[in-house]
């Protein structure tokens, strides 16, 4: 092959930045790329980290640009912000592409990426790195403090016994470091699994089953918790399993990240 027609992904993109914006052809080019990298089981490691922050950062600015709310100039401001990303520049770096007309890419250094001498085993999350590792510990520790306020609140209004606050605790600890891993496994069939519990914890949780204690918190009451619980929490957490399945579809179970 042509040495010339060969160069980095990040000399590709480089070279995206110094022309008018290809949207559509960059999606494709970036769908070959994915499928490569997940084709190899590279998926995990700087290769799929870069390819991963590629596809979004197009994507997204495609739709933004379909909405109107982005211009061109924008979009490829995107892409140049992309290049200065560390956990996208150490793969980029590494992964060398051939790019051939219509568009149609893949990757060329294939056999030298599928040796041992690269970090292809499992790595840390890639929004769990550098500073916002920190935005992350302040979202957990918020989520996890409102939760347990809401659950004194409603055991002192009687609409929970005392054991529930127990089990708020036992349970969301364990559900919050869970999500340290989840970002290491990007598969489509993972990322829906991560839609759908965030549908149901955070939408179900948060914006049917909270009102719904409170608007029916006298008829709650009369009810023995054992058989109120289930009632009142099974339907909405399944509700929000839905719509975090549909808003996930929407996107083809792509991470907003």
């Amino acid at each position: 092959m042509d040495r010339v027609s060969t160069k980095t992904l990040y000399g590709l993109v480089k070279e995206w930045i110094n022309q008018p914006w290809g949207g559509t052809r960059n999606i494709r080019i970036c769908e070959e790329l994915w499928n490569s990298i997940e084709a190899y089981e590279l998926i995990e490691g700087p290769f799929g980290d870069s390819v991963t922050l590629l596809e979004s950062c197009i994507v997204d600015s495609n739709e933004a640009l379909e909405a109107g709310l982005l211009s061109e100039e924008q979009a490829l401001d995107n892409l140049k912000c992309l290049l200065e990303n560390d956990d996208f520049v150490l793969g980029a770096r590494i992964i060398e592409v051939s790019v051939e007309s219509n568009p149609v890419c893949r990757i060329s250094n294939i056999d030298s990426l599928l040796q041992k001498d690269w970090p292809i085993g499992p790595q840390k999350p890639q929004w769990w790195k550098r500073s916002v590792r920190s935005f992350w510990f302040f979202v957990g520790v918020v989520s996890f403090t409102i939760m347990i306020i809401i659950s004194i609140a409603m055991i002192n209004l009687g609409i929970l016994p005392p054991i529930q606050l127990f089990l708020a605790v036992a349970i969301g600890i364990p559900m919050y470091a869970m999500s340290y891993y989840f970002r290491t496994i990007a598969t489509k069939r993972m990322w829906r699994i991560i839609f759908i519990l965030i549908g149901s914890c955070f939408i179900g949780f948060w914006f049917i089953l909270v009102p719904s204690v409170y608007l029916f918190a006298p008829v709650i009451r009369l009810i023995p918790w054992w058989i109120g619980m289930p009632l009142l929490t099974i339907p909405p957490l399944v509700l929000g399993a839905f719509i975090g399945d549909w808003i996930g579809k929407r996107r083809d179970y792509r991470p907003y990240m």
